[in-house]
């Protein structure tokens, strides 16, 4: 059973871990902490597109090298 309660501005929430590994914990765990920094963001829609294509950008630059054929290969 999912217990939840507010104390001091803050939501505490008991979730039972039986049956879930040690993983699946940290991912949830990090899941809430990825939706709580995204609420809380005032990032547009626009500037939240260009960031990630900034990123795609930065990684295809540094792994293009994986994916394409060298010339004489």
């Amino acid at each position: 059973m999912i217990g939840v309660t507010t104390e001091n501005d803050q939501l505490l929430v008991t979730i039972p871990t039986q049956g879930l590994t040690p993983d699946e914990v940290n991912d949830f765990v990090a899941w809430l902490r990825v939706e709580s920094i995204a609420r809380r963001s005032r990032l547009t829609p626009e500037a939240a597109w260009n960031l990630s294509e900034d990123i795609k950008s930065d990684w295809w630059n540094t792994n293009e090298q994986r994916f394409t054929p060298r010339e004489g290969h």
